[in-house]
């Protein structure tokens, strides 16, 4: 009967309409779980999935605040995960849902992508991105079509966005109101690798994250640090001995206006025979909240492994080259604890030819050197055996530290 055939074709479009609504709700509610977790880790909540036949290989949400990186939004994140899941630069045959409707740039990422069909839920009136997406994906100069369908959800997606931005006007309404009750700055010395990257702590890695300005020896030195732990990019001061005066008065004035500053060094514990002391020191006089964070340290991991008496040490950092050598290795080995120093390669074996002046031959010592990385090597014995060891190479490398055991437990004049 025609009626009735009319009828079942009816239904059948019906029930193949709403199989398809109801994927496209599937998917778009995955997206906003993801937005939820960019809301809670501080972005704004857009959350990105990636489909090809029914499973998702891509996911995104916006990490723009934590990565410090203004592209890093949920559909660039997605697209760059689907790339690495399928292997393949192209995603032809795939749907993408997003919370929010793609930019400009998201949707030539889209559009590059040659994704065909484009599912999106809130519509953001202010940037216009919608126009911008239709005439991406319309421009017949590009080569490419797709589908774009909007509303999916759009109230839940309206929602998520409505209610972060409310509650981030909220919290600046109250920090305007308890302005008076400002945290504090503080000064962080947060030490680094002495070699070994992995050497790195959690905390300290957090607390960059957690700084306003980072101060360091040297950016060009620091900035590839910062970026293997996923450090936010932010202001990067140089700190060194030629402008520690100065940049101390900065550090204090920075610190007084609620700045808080971690303070680097090229590696290993800042200050410690490092630029350092004059901030520490300004801050202290200026009532201001000084702080180390515990982490490598060359003269602590030489003188555990050594194998001389640990009991009493003296560190007493770089010695003079020429003028007063002598004088100050006097000064400091004739007495029972253990002396720590540390010195160049290129000056090494002078310095030890001074020690042997100094204690004669048989003092027992250990020069450390690259410590922590694949070469790390301890040479152990006396100040005359290791003269001769040294004296022997054709060159040294890396930052050494030296060791010269007491002088009372020896016996020598």
């Amino acid at each position: 009967m025609p009626g009735t055939r009319s009828n079942t074709k009816q239904l059948g479009r019906t029930n193949k309409v709403s199989e398809v609504a109801r994927r496209h709700e599937h998917f778009m509610q995955e997206a906003l779980v993801l937005a939820a977790a960019a809301a809670d880790a501080g972005d704004v909540p857009v959350g990105c999935v990636i489909v090809r036949d029914n499973e998702v290989i891509g996911r995104g949400a916006n990490e723009i605040q934590r990565m410090g990186d203004p592209t890093r939004h949920a559909e660039m994140v997605a697209i760059e995960d689907a790339v690495r899941t399928i292997g393949e630069k192209f995603l032809e045959d795939c749907t993408i849902y997003v919370t929010l409707e793609p930019c400009a740039m998201c949707a030539g990422a889209i559009v590059l992508s040659r994704i065909p069909s484009v599912v999106y839920g809130a519509s953001d009136e202010k940037t216009g991105a919608c126009r911008s997406v239709f005439e991406l994906v319309d421009d017949p100069r590009l080569n490419h079509r797709a589908v774009v369908r909007t509303g999916i959800l759009e109230s839940k997606c309206s929602a998520i966005l409505s209610e972060f931005f409310s509650e981030r006007r909220q919290r600046s309404d109250d920090v305007e109101e308890e302005a008076p009750l400002k945290q504090k700055g503080i000064l962080w010395l947060v030490p680094t690798p002495i070699g070994n990257l992995d050497d790195m702590t959690l905390r300290a890695v957090k607390t960059l994250r957690e700084a306003d300005v980072i101060v360091c020896e040297d950016t060009r030195h620091t900035s590839p640090m910062l970026k293997r732990y996923d450090v936010p990019k932010k202001p990067l001061l140089s700190y060194h001995e030629h402008n520690e005066r100065d940049r101390a008065r900065e550090i204090v004035d920075r610190i007084a206006k609620g700045q808080r500053i971690a303070l680097v060094s090229d590696a290993g514990m800042p200050g410690i025979s490092d630029p350092g002391y004059r901030a520490v020191r300004a801050c202290i006089e200026a009532g201001q909240t000084v702080t180390a964070l515990p982490g490598a340290s060359a003269m602590v991991t030489a003188a555990a492994a050594s194998g001389l008496p640990t009991d009493v040490l003296t560190f007493v950092g770089f010695p003079p080259q020429k003028k007063g050598r002598v004088a100050f290795l006097e000064r400091h080995l004739h007495n029972a604890a253990t002396v720590i120093m540390y010195e160049s390669p290129y000056r090494v074996l002078d310095l030890m030819r001074d020690v042997e002046k100094v204690t004669g031959p048989d003092r027992p010592a250990v020069v450390a050197r690259e410590l922590s990385k694949l070469h790390e090597e301890y040479i152990r014995g006396t100040v005359g055996s290791i003269v001769e060891d040294l004296s022997k190479r054709i060159s040294i490398k890396g930052e050494c530290v030296v060791l010269v055991g007491g002088q009372e437990e020896h016996g020598d004049a």
